[in-house]
């Protein structure tokens, strides 16, 4: 279970140090989701990009709609600074802090995150907060992981580890979260928001590169050490046992190892919605 604080913390520095790996693993995903934004954004007012980290989704939005004013906030200082020395625009700005507790002299016109909603402590104010400060009518969209099952770098990490896969069915702050379609459906319409579509977007999660196979799964094996679940595992393992399991998991890894690259199946729900009457 990941809290919001740890975003702000040692796991928001982590994110920070390996920003260029995890950008690659959502590489496929961001057009997906740019287009699911591009085609509810109106052409002018105030967006917000909740948990922006290192800007990319804000910066490609503030680019296609010069006459907008797009803000990212993120819980991550550390993100944030990286995201304001990748992208510099008259229309863009980065913010570090909890978007829950922070005011606005006007209400925002579009919201959108990818990935960056699953780790509420309680998702239900949450939302509610996100109506209270959009104007009616003004769309939401963000993307989220679907269950681990259509994901296969959660069960090959969950296999090789032995930990336990969990249940999508449940919320928990954590990267499945929002696994569940009908958890989500419900909690929009319990906090104002008004369903338009929910598509599943299948895409390569490209964990490992190098100038071969052997090289690629070597990336890969660094990156869920430092990144996702198993990190924490990994880190903890006695000295006896981690090369074990390095090895269980790079055998795992091999298999989608091709071309020097290990690029995953995995898949996400593009959640579009609209603020709708005032939550209760």
């Amino acid at each position: 279970m990941t809290a919001a604080g740890d975003w702000i913390g040692k796991v928001g520095d982590v994110w920070a140090r390996e920003w260029p790996r995890t950008e690659r693993s959502f590489a496929h995903l961001e057009p997906l989701l740019r287009r699911a934004i591009l085609s509810v954004a109106p052409d002018r007012g105030q967006f917000l990009d909740l948990g922006c980290g290192v800007g990319t989704t804000s910066a490609a939005i503030a680019a296609a709609y010069p006459d907008t004013r797009v803000t990212g906030v993120d819980l991550s200082a550390a993100m944030v600074a990286i995201a304001r020395a990748r992208h510099d625009a008259p229309n863009l700005r980065f913010v570090d802090g909890d978007v829950l507790d922070m005011a606005t002299s006007r209400l925002d016109d579009l919201v959108f995150s990818r990935h960056g909603v699953m780790f509420f402590a309680d998702p239900v104010a949450a939302f509610t907060h996100l109506r209270r400060r959009v104007s009616a009518g003004a769309p939401l969209v963000f993307s989220c992981f679907r269950g681990r099952s259509h994901n296969r770098w959660a069960l090959e990490l969950a296999d090789a580890t032995g930990q336990s896969v969990g249940d999508d069915r449940s919320y928990a702050p954590d990267p499945f979260g929002f696994a569940d379609h009908a958890f989500v459906a419900d909690l929009l319409a319990r906090t104002g928001w008004s369903v338009e579509s929910s598509e599943a977007a299948d895409f390569d999660y490209v964990a490992g590169e190098g100038a071969d196979d052997a090289a690629a799964i070597a990336d890969a094996i660094a990156f869920f050490t430092r990144i996702g679940p198993a990190a924490a595992t990994i880190r903890t393992a006695p000295d006896h046992a981690r090369a074990d399991l390095l090895e269980r998991i790079g055998t795992r890894l091999a298999r989608y190892a091709r071309n020097g690259r290990v690029a995953m199946p995995v898949s996400a729900w593009i959640w579009t919605a609209r603020a709708a009457g005032e939550p209760a």
